[in-house]
Parts: C-alpha cells; structure tokens; sequence
C-alpha cells in the first residue's frame, strides 16, 4: 500500500510539495490543471473538491508508474514532463529520495513518485530515471486549516511562473 489516507499521506511528503499556478476548475471535474515550471498538467484532486483555487498553490504531485528505467547521465537530457494525455505523462527525473516503494525525484518540479514494480537494484538518489505515469496522477492541495486557504510557501518560490 502506497498511502493509508490522504492525510497521512499529506502529513508524510508535504515537505515535497511542488510550488504550481491552479487554474479554474471546469464544473464537474475532479481534474485540476496546474502549471508545474513549464507544464501543464492534469492532477485528480485528492483533498476535494474546490480546495485548489486559481493562483499560485502548493501541491503535492504524486504520479504512479510501473516501473521506472535509468538512464545514463552522458545522453544529456534534461529533467522534465512531457504530457502525452489527460493526467497522463512521461517524465526524465533525478532520485532525491527512496522511501519503499515512494520515490520522491525532481523534475524541474519535485514529484512523489509510486513506483509499483521494481526490478533490479533499489533506486538511489542521484540517478536519472524515466518513466510513464499510470493515469490519473494524483494532487493533494496543501491547505492552511487555520484559515480553510490554500497554503502558499515561500521557501519553494520559483520566479518563472
């Protein structure tokens, strides 16, 4: 098991979470689009709906995939997502950290990353990986309970939003 709640799972990766600009949501849709760096993605709202407001937020972006391939560090590519569908992507991202079968990599944004197989040795941080999500990835909307407002970080400010 990957998460036992959506707040344990806030209360345990929180410190990852990705500084993004949300969009409006579309009526009836449990999908968020956010700008993660130069992104857009779709995230299924994992803290319900209409906690994500439009502006800037921080979310946890928490993507599932079967398995994950290394890759050499001399094929020069850099880290980033690349869309291919809704709530779906491929990503080329550098470990940061390993917790069982949780990865957390930075992809020009930090993701939390499910990793459901692994074959081979365990990851470790510092490798270059690549991987498909399995759709939807997942968002949880990190809010301020004091207040019920989206909760805004400025130790993660990314001025090329």
């Amino acid at each position: 098991m990957i998460e036992d709640s959506p707040e344990a799972f806030i209360a345990r990766w929180r410190e990852h979470a990705a500084t993004v600009e949300l969009f409006p949501h579309t009526e009836g849709s449990p999908l968020l689009e956010a700008r993660a760096g130069q992104t857009l993605v779709q995230l299924f709202e994992r803290t319900g709906p209409y906690l994500g407001r439009p502006g800037r937020a921080q979310v946890i972006i928490h993507p599932v995939t079967e398995s994950v391939e290394r890759v050499s560090d001399e094929e020069d590519a850099q880290p980033g997502i690349e869309v291919t569908g809704v709530s779906r992507f491929d990503v080329l991202a550098r470990v940061i950290a390993v917790e069982g079968r949780v990865a957390v990599m930075d992809a020009g944004v930090p993701l939390v990353v499910g990793v459901l197989q692994h074959e081979g040795a365990p990851l470790v941080p510092g490798e270059l990986v690549r991987f498909s999500n399995r759709p939807p990835a997942h968002g949880f909307v990190l809010v301020d309970e004091r207040r019920g407002a989206t909760r805004g970080r400025e130790d993660h400010h990314d001025d090329s939003m």
